[in-house]
């Protein structure tokens, strides 16, 4: 049974995945398909529960973490977390440039634009989530 501690310390790291996830939605919201009034009422709504969704399947995908072989390698540093947020970040800011991106028609304009494809932005997505959500706490700081 986890102590006090960590249940707290998980909580509050789910709780920072939901806000990230919910940011950066909204970052995407206003780079691609931002068109007034209606994107600001709508959206916001779709970022929460897009981002709930992604933290629920992330802390559950985060249950693997609980074989003890994985456990303890993904505890063991933090950097395997940070190297995780650091490349969603980096895929999310720069993959329809390195070449994981597709080409979209704008249906108002006509006008094509190349943005990241959906299989890399989902993908970063759920990574830059489960790698917060799953935080490697330390023992020391947990007090286990």
């Amino acid at each position: 049974m986890p102590n006090p501690p960590q249940i707290i310390f998980r909580l509050l790291a789910i709780g920072v995945a939901y806000v990230i996830g919910w940011f950066v939605y909204m970052i995407a919201m206003m780079m691609t398909v931002y068109d007034g009034l209606g994107s600001m009422i709508f959206q916001p709504i779709m970022a929460a529960l897009s981002s709930g969704v992604f933290v629920l399947l992330a802390v559950l995908v985060g249950l693997v973490l609980k074989i003890p072989i994985l456990s303890r390698w993904w505890r063991s540093s933090r950097v395997w977390a940070g190297i995780l947020i650091a490349g969603s970040l980096f895929m999310l800011c720069f993959g329809s440039w390195l070449g994981f991106g597709d080409i979209y028609t704008d249906f108002e304009t006509g006008r094509q634009f190349k943005g990241l494809h959906p299989i890399a932005a989902f993908s970063a997505y759920f990574c830059l989530i489960f790698a917060i959500a799953n935080w490697p706490f330390s023992s020391k700081n947990t007090g286990a």
